[in-house]
């Protein structure tokens, strides 16, 4: 009797022990792969900046604040803020167990050497050094307090401080911050870490199992470099991409594709536009003048392009301030086609069409410019591009486009070496677009084509230190009034952005800043069950 109880328990010990010992360990968690049309800028997170070194920076390394979903701040590295009455003095307090990538806590130190880096003019920080102009002085009486001590009165005193924070030990070491190992290699306190980067192929981020608020709920996120839009979608069709933005035509192809119904799918609006940015230095004289931007505008039959072109996932753009922007002035509407009134004020601008001849004159030159682009991305670009060309040749200007790489796209921006260029842009929720329009922001800023008017400098300045919500609406009520008068960019469409994804790929949220610059953004992504076993 005692034997036979003795057998099943060793059987049950042993089967026990295997369970225990045996059982296959928990899959690592799944990767999503996603997809951009060119190489980052630069991995230096903060310096020489595109919109895809943007969204990468904005995974790998945390401000000390971020958006929500729709566009408010939220604490990050900071846990909270005191903003002195007087506005001048902003207080962060900096949350504990914020540990960068190689496991060194984050420190009031480091975000001190972010800024002094930031307002470096070697790093080439154009999308954040225009914030930290007001900024006189900083101090860091401990590890985990930073002051901040403005000259003036700055509104949106918290919108610098979403740049993306540096490590003093690690990127302090390069005496070329843009190319040295801090941009090959660089280290953050984001959700996820860098892992590779293989130029013209990939990115690959690990997500980081130390994030102060818990690990990522994906393995890695896999960017993979395609050179135009129908290649990302026909890696999407195969299976070896997982979420793709995608234009108007991939769009209506994949609902009515067989392979392409089974993608989940949505709609959002971002806060950007397609614009064209005219050369207004002594280089091109022309686009100097108002009447002429008015002009080039005018001759474009935007509506009907958006509906058979863009097949309605579009619409024409009236200024920086896109509908979405809770700062935006309703009664600024895009202008409408209006070919005889283009034609008008290009003849009282001295463009004459002299008898028997297509192309407008102006002493003895004709009106002939070259719009650039940036080459083998969107094909949508491709598209407005060669419209323009069509439309602005009835009423008498001789358009060429002029196709370069992505690079060199850049560099001829900042260099002001254009006559016109076309390119997306994207927009803060603040309205402060100082970095856009002033003066100054055309070294160093986002005003490529030279603009500069002292009504608008003055509204720029002034909007920037009025903190009452009313009298702050109205400064910028009349700085969409006066860009309405001078025209100084051409914004030409908001386009709709269609989003197709794997529909086992979940907690997929888009912003008015796109899918990737907000909290929780990528962080929040996960597979469901159905999707665990691939």
């Amino acid at each position: 009797m005692t034997s036979g109880w003795r057998l099943p328990l060793a059987a049950a010990a042993v089967c026990i022990g295997i369970a225990a010992c045996g059982a296959s360990p928990a899959p690592p968690p799944r990767d999503v792969r996603v997809v951009l049309y060119h190489d980052p800028s630069s991995l230096s997170l903060i310096g020489n900046t595109d919109q895809n070194s943007a969204q990468l920076a904005s995974m790998i390394s945390d401000g000390l604040v971020s958006y929500d979903a729709a566009g408010r701040y939220v604490p990050m590295v900071a846990k909270s803020w005191d903003l002195a009455p007087d506005g001048k003095t902003l207080t962060f307090h900096l949350r504990e167990g914020v540990v960068w990538h190689d496991g060194q806590p984050v420190t009031a130190k480091d975000v001190a050497f972010t800024v002094a880096k930031i307002r470096d003019p070697a790093t080439q920080a154009q999308s954040w050094a225009g914030y930290f102009a007001d900024v006189t002085s900083l101090e860091t009486p401990d590890d985990a307090t930073v002051i901040v001590h403005y000259a003036r009165t700055y509104a949106d005193a918290l919108e610098p401080w979403r740049a993306p924070l540096i490590p003093e030990h690690v990127a302090g070491k390069d005496s070329d911050f843009l190319t040295g190992g801090f941009a090959r290699h660089p280290v953050g306190c984001g959700p996820f870490r860098f892992a590779s980067y293989a130029p013209g192929q990939s990115v690959v981020l690990q997500a980081f199992n130390r994030y102060w608020e818990g690990a990522p709920k994906v393995g890695r996120i896999i960017v993979r470099i395609v050179g135009a839009e129908r290649t990302g979608y026909e890696a999407l069709l195969l299976g070896d991409v997982d979420l793709m933005a995608v234009t108007p035509d991939l769009w209506r192809e994949s609902q009515s594709s067989t392979a392409g119904t089974r993608f989940a799918r949505f709609v959002y609006y971002r806060l950007n536009a397609w614009k064209v940015d005219w050369n207004q230095t002594n280089a091109v004289p022309y686009f100097r003048d108002p009447r002429i931007r008015r002009a080039l505008v005018l001759a474009l039959d935007r509506e009907k392009f958006a509906a058979t072109v863009i097949g309605g996932l579009g619409r024409p753009a009236a200024s920086s301030y896109p509908p979405e922007s809770p700062w935006s002035d309703p009664s600024i509407l895009p202008l409408p086609y209006d070919p005889v009134s283009s034609a008008s004020l290009l003849e009282e601008s001295g463009w004459r069409l002299p008898h028997g001849k297509r192309v407008r004159e102006k002493d003895g030159k004709p009106f002939t410019f070259t719009l650039l682009l940036a080459a083998g991305s969107q094909e949508m670009a491709d598209r407005i591009a060669a419209w323009m060309q069509q439309s602005l040749a009835p009423v008498g200007v001789d358009m060429k486009i002029e196709k370069v790489e992505w690079k060199t796209f850049q560099q001829r921006r900042k260099t002001h070496d254009f006559q016109a260029a076309m390119a997306g842009v994207s927009f803060d929720p603040t309205p402060d677009q100082y970095d856009l329009y002033h003066t100054s922001a055309a070294e160093g800023g986002f005003n490529y084509g030279g603009f500069s008017d002292a009504e608008v400098d003055r509204l720029l300045e002034e909007g920037r230190s009025t903190v009452d919500p009313t009298a702050r609406h109205q400064i910028y009520n009349r700085l969409q009034q006066r860009l309405r008068e001078v025209e100084p960019m051409a914004f030409l469409f908001q386009l709709a952005q269609p989003v197709l994804r794997d529909p086992r790929l979940e907690g997929v949220e888009a912003s008015p800043v796109g899918l990737f610059q907000f909290a929780p953004g990528p962080r929040a992504w996960h597979w469901s069950e159905a999707g665990t076993g691939r």
